[in-house]
Order: structure tokens, then C-alpha cells, then sequence
């Protein structure tokens, strides 16, 4: 029997518990993981196979050094999920020790420094690809495309090849945006795996929706009036290409659908989509692409609580003034 006493609280009726809502999100992943392994073949199967098992040895090295054991009746996924959404948000041709950089500041800084499993305050694989992104940028752009795009390339994980820069994808089909057909990251490109693990995660009830739509929403409705204030002009296909091979439909449900670090309550999640919209569309000509992604995501992390307890304090007050009109 573990050392530890404590119990899940016997008022506690459901079946959604952490492992539950993990194991869901691991499977609304697949059809993401699956489409990289096609596109990139053998390396990129190690990367994400590389990421996930660094994670959990970093989480439970951490555990045991701090001398934190989880619960006997809890079985913990959350490194293992987090893992893989850090590892879907590589370039394909991303060395090992990139990934393991961002595995580490990922686990050890946002994740076990605040408590562990469901006590971070921010989306620890999100801050551990901003983290890359910002201290190593030419390291994550391993764009593979073409006759270098070859399946069975494995001196990618090991070296470190020429920074790609990649072009517009004005030209690309509806059909190559829809199935992730174009150099881009392993996991973000298909919109259509994207949307079927969204639609999963819907279903089975461990997403909220209120942030992602009204992301989206914001994104959609103001992305024209941006356009027209920068460059004088907007065209109908740049808002597609950009809504579906930016990576805003990968941000909208795996990260500002999580249940830990987002706001709980409708007003507030609603206004967080709409803030996190806002700070892309103003930051996108001035910073790289991801880090206008993620940025704007790890800032309403951060703001999540805060918004929760207005939220909260509002709605109070509004039942005790209708209380009061009653009488």
C-alpha cells in the first residue's frame, strides 16, 4: 500500500477523473500522430516516441526528488499527454537534444516546480515550445519538404541541418490545407484530424468550448480588419490559408481547450478566447509565427483565475440583486 492516506473525496460522483480525461485527450491525438508518421515518416515517430518517455522520466524523477508520490488509486497520464502535444509542435527535422530541452524546462519549470499534475498555472507544453522557439530559434526550422522529405531520414534527430524558411502557402489547394499536405510542423497541419480529435474531446466531455470558439470566432471576424489596417488589403483565401496551416485550429483545441489551465466558467472563457485572439492578430507581424501562437495562450493562462473570481463575484451579485427585487 502507498505511504500516502489521503483519498478522492467520497462526494465525488462521476466518471470524468484525471486519468479519464488524459486517456481521452491521448486518443484524440492519435489521428494527429498518425498523419505526421505518414507525412515524415520514421523520425518523426521517434520524436514524439523520444518526447513522451523523456517527459515521464523527468516527471517522476522530479516526484521522487521532491519526495512526491502520487496516489495508488491515481494512475497518472498527464506526462505522457503533454509529451505528445510538445512533440506534435516540432518541426520535423528537429534534433534530439531540442526536443529534450524543451521536454525538461516543459516538466521540471512550468510543471513540477508548481506542484505537479493538475497544479500547474500554465500549459507546460506550450511554455516548453515557446521556450525553444525564443532561446533557439534556428534550431526549429526543420522544415522538411520535397526530395529532402524523405521518410526514412534519421541524421535530422542527430544534426542540426540548415534553418528553412518557409514560403507562402497562398498556393496550396483547399484539399492540401485540409489534409496537411505542405511542409509544417508534425501534429498542427491536417485540419481535419485536428477537427475529429476536437469532435472526440466534445463528445466524450473533457473539452470546453466557450475559449476555442470565440477564439476562432475572433480570429475569423477581425483577422479581415487587421489585414486591411496593415497591408490595405484582404482577400478571402489569405483567411483560410491562415486559419487552417498557421496551427490557430491545433492551438484552439488542445490548448485553450484544456481543463487545467483555462477558465472554467462561460464569461470568463468566452473573454479569454477573445483576448488570446486579439493578442495574436496585433503581435502576428512583429513576432514569428509561434510565437504569436503560443505566447498569447501561456498570457491567459496566467489571467485564468483572475477572470474565474470576476466571473464568479459577478454572478453573485447578480442572483443577491435579484434576491433583493423579489422581497
Amino acid at each position: 500500500m502507498s505511504g500516502d492516506n489521503r483519498q478522492l473525496a467520497p462526494f465525488i460522483h462521476t466518471d470524468k477523473n484525471a486519468p479519464y480525461i488524459y486517456m481521452t485527450f491521448l486518443a484524440s491525438l492519435v489521428p494527429c500522430v498518425v498523419c505526421g508518421i505518414f507525412y515524415y515518416g520514421i523520425r518523426a515517430a521517434i520524436l514524439i516516441l523520444f518526447c513522451m518517455a523523456m517527459f515521464v522520466l523527468s516527471d517522476n524523477l522530479c516526484m521522487r526528488f521532491t519526495h512526491r508520490r502520487t496516489s495508488g488509486d491515481y494512475f497518472d497520464l498527464s506526462s505522457l499527454v503533454e509529451g505528445l502535444l510538445l512533440a506534435l509542435m516540432l518541426p520535423p527535422d528537429t534534433t534530439l537534444l531540442t526536443a529534450l530541452t524543451a521536454v525538461l524546462f516543459a516538466s521540471v519549470i512550468t510543471k513540477q516546480m508548481f506542484g505537479g499534475a493538475g497544479s500547474n498555472i500554465i500549459n507546460p507544453a506550450c511554455a516548453g515550445r515557446l521556450c525553444i522557439e525564443l532561446i533557439m530559434p534556428s534550431a526549429v526550422q526543420g522544415f522538411s519538404y520535397g526530395e529532402s522529405n524523405s521518410r526514412f531520414t534519421l541524421m535530422s534527430l542527430i544534426f542540426q541541418g540548415e534553418p528553412v524558411k518557409l514560403s507562402s502557402f497562398d498556393h496550396l489547394s483547399f484539399l492540401e490545407l485540409i489534409t496537411g499536405n505542405y511542409p509544417g510542423l508534425i501534429g498542427t497541419t491536417c485540419f481535419v484530424c485536428i477537427l475529429i480529435g476536437g469532435v472526440f474531446l466534445t463528445l466524450k466531455g473533457t473539452m470546453r468550448l466557450y475559449s476555442p470558439i470565440s477564439y476562432l470566432v475572433t480570429l475569423i471576424v477581425l483577422y479581415p480588419v487587421v489585414s486591411i489596417l496593415q497591408t490595405k488589403s484582404f482577400g478571402f483565401d489569405g483567411l483560410v490559408v491562415y486559419i487552417m496551416s498557421s496551427g490557430a485550429v491545433f492551438v484552439a483545441v488542445f490548448l485553450l481547450g484544456d481543463l487545467t489551465t483555462m477558465p472554467s466558467r462561460f464569461a470568463s472563457g468566452v473573454f479569454a478566447g477573445v483576448v488570446c485572439a486579439i493578442l495574436t492578430l496585433v503581435t502576428k507581424p512583429f513576432l514569428s509565427p509561434m510565437v504569436s501562437l503560443l505566447a498569447p495562450v501561456l498570457a491567459v493562462n496566467f489571467l485564468s483565475f483572475v477572470l474565474d473570481f470576476f466571473s464568479k463575484t459577478l454572478s453573485r451579485r447578480k442572483i443577491r440583486s435579484r434576491e433583493v427585487d423579489a422581497l
